[in-house]
């Protein structure tokens, strides 16, 4: 056995022995994406559901990524940085642990970060970062990402970057928009799968464990029916377990003496925090103190009560045994989105069949994220995020929420804004089309009895390879041309939500109108032909494809028709008079001569206006 074949076997081995597979798949597909040409990769991992796992396999796949000749180099090992986005060190602490078995990574947080660089990689810089709870210090007047961003795009461009969170707002937002994630990065989205044992809010919800806190019940500190609801839940619960109750810093000691006064015992209940307004110290606990007071409650069948101000939230993990003995939680967290399934209810996931808890919450919060969840998990594996900013906007208008996470709020009412969006420096006419069917069943068909065009005759292999391959042709959604060697084909891959629903804007009607004008040949521009987005160029692209097939998916679960039928391939070849192919045509769009030059560099965007009570602020 030669070195490297010792190092690849401990990277695999270390992948293997140390995450379970559904973290090994999301890591192998945020991966993929870099290979593909993503620079950045957001990863949706719900809470709780092992986002460690994910990042160590991350990292074993960058080593073993490297060449045979760098993989043996001891100077070239560590080549991963694991960021923490707060100044936590206890946190930073737990990731050490969590990653120790990656070798080759080095774990730090954004204060020490240019320290890291210099004590760390002396010998190469880092080829991946890691950034873990990617929502945390996402606010515009945040200064924690500033050198992130200058060192990516300055100083280690070959460098690629993983943002991980269970609520990465912020970041998908922007990588909707005109931003450094979206033009510079060419950011792609991937959605971690957990395994059927996971139980996560969406669970939750689903089994009626969530109690919806409004206005007029939200202070634990104000009588209720629900305050003593919550109350007689822990006291007629049998055997052990414990309470979670979130309030404002300044609540914590009356919150005590509700309790106190509904008949709990004074040793039941643990105020967890600092410096809180009329305590001592020695009557606070910390996190460790807790658990520690918990074990030895449970061997005498004894309750507990956590009351807490702030403590938990993203990073805390409690453990398989008090999550299945947690009786019930109260948050009044009102903030945004993020902060609420962050806190109490957000410590409670994760792998465990404890499905009679009771969580007293912003039910509109949870019910939002849900609906997020939903749409990231149906565009998983995507590079078209534009979509997000029409779910944002639905989410202002059906749910009462303040925001989505620090950097992107809600604003009581909609303001009109003014917005830069970057346009093509060129426009280029369309040379011509041609419109084939697919001959899916015949993978040697010979083409060239269309055109001779070396390049459309490429175009249309690549294209047959994307359906046909891995055993195909099967239906499939996000699909998409991937790589290097295939940008400069622009695909629409049409499927039943965008081949007709009516409007000029769709893929039946935008076709039928470019090809009409130019059997007339009347000149048309392949900028308009094109419709770039994602950060695309118009000169960027050669082809363009639509391709109209029955294995395409629509991402949209709940849309009306997800696939394309037989009837509607046969509508669409009798359209553009080509021959019925009973499953899939393409349409294949070559650009022509620049109609324009160059425009100066401050032409190279246009404005509009735009109304809407979402208030993007991240340094995204």
């Amino acid at each position: 056995m030669n070195n490297s074949n010792k190092h690849r076997k401990l990277a695999e081995y270390t992948i293997s022995s140390n995450t379970f597979s559904h973290q090994r798949e999301a890591a192998q597909q945020a991966f993929k994406q870099f290979e593909a040409g993503s620079r950045a990769v957001v990863i949706a991992a719900e809470m709780q559901s092992g986002k460690s796992g994910i990042a160590l396999a991350l990292s074993c796949l960058q080593r073993l990524s490297l060449s045979d000749e760098a993989i043996v180099d001891r100077k070239c090992l560590k080549d991963t940085l694991y960021l923490v986005t707060m100044a936590d060190t206890a946190l930073q602490e737990q990731a050490k642990q969590d990653l120790a078995a990656s070798k080759n990574v080095v774990v730090s947080n954004f204060t020490n970060f240019e320290t890291a660089l210099k004590t760390h990689f002396k010998f190469q810089a880092p080829k991946l970062i890691i950034i873990d709870e990617c929502h945390y210090g996402s606010s515009s007047d945040s200064v924690r990402y500033d050198k992130i961003f200058n060192y990516l795009e300055h100083n280690n461009q070959a460098c690629n970057v993983a943002f991980v969170s269970a609520t990465p707002f912020s970041a998908l937002y922007a990588a909707g928009a005109d931003s450094i994630l979206r033009h510079n990065f060419d950011t792609s989205l991937v959605f971690h799968k957990t395994s059927d044992e996971y139980h996560g809010i969406r669970q939750m919800h689903r089994n009626n464990q969530i109690i919806k806190l409004d206005e007029n019940s939200r202070d634990f500190c104000d009588t209720s029916l629900l305050r003593n609801r919550f109350i007689r839940q822990i006291k007629e619960h049998e055997g052990s377990g414990w309470s979670l109750i979130r309030v404002p810093s300044s609540q914590a000691k009356v919150a005590r003496d509700v309790l106190l006064s509904n008949g709990i015992e004074p040793h039941q209940i643990h105020i967890i925090g600092q410096k809180l307004v009329g305590l001592e110290d020695h009557e606070l606990s910390s996190i460790n103190d807790f658990k520690r007071e918990y074990e030895t409650a449970a061997l005498f069948d004894e309750k507990l009560i956590a009351i807490t101000v702030a403590g938990f939230r993203a990073g805390v993990n409690f453990g398989q045994e008090m999550k299945e003995t947690l009786i019930n939680s109260w948050d009044s967290t009102i903030a945004n989105i993020a902060a609420v399934v962050q806190a109490n209810i957000g410590r409670a996931c994760g792998y465990h069949q404890n499905t009679t808890a009771k969580h007293y919450t912003n039910l509109d919060a949870v019910r939002a994220y849900g609906e997020l969840l939903d749409h990231l998990e149906s565009n998983h594996n995507s590079h078209e995020l534009s979509g997000l900013h029409q779910l944002f906007e639905q989410i202002c208008s059906r749910y009462e929420v303040r925001g989505f996470d620090r950097g992107t709020t809600i604003a009581p009412v909609s303001e009109t804004r003014v917005i830069k969006k970057l346009i093509n420096s060129k426009s280029y006419s369309t040379k011509g089309y041609i419109a084939v069917p697919g001959k899916l069943r015949d993978p040697d068909f010979d083409f060239s009895m269309f055109t001779t065009d070396p390049e459309l005759l490429e175009a249309i292999s690549l294209i047959r390879q994307e359906l046909i391959g891995d055993d195909g042709p099967y239906r499939k959604k996000n699909r998409a041309l991937r790589g290097e060697h295939q940008n400069w084909i622009k695909a629409q891959w049409v499927n039943g939500a965008t081949y007709d629903d009516g409007t000029q804007s769709c893929a039946k009607a935008r076709t039928l109108a470019f090809t009409s004008q130019l059997n007339q040949e009347e000149e048309v521009s392949f900028n308009q032909v094109v419709n770039p987005g994602g950060g695309e160029k118009t000169e960027d692209k050669k082809v363009m494809a639509s391709i109209f097939s029955t294995y395409n998916l629509s991402g949209q679960m709940d849309a009306f028709k997800r696939s394309l039928d037989s009837d509607d391939l046969e509508e669409i070849c009798s359209l553009l008079d080509v021959e019925h192919d009973r499953d899939t045509l393409i349409v294949l769009y070559t650009r022509g001569t620049i109609l324009e030059k160059d425009l100066d560099d401050k032409s190279n965007f246009n404005q509009e206006i735009h109304t809407t009570r979402i208030r993007h602020n991240s340094v995204f």
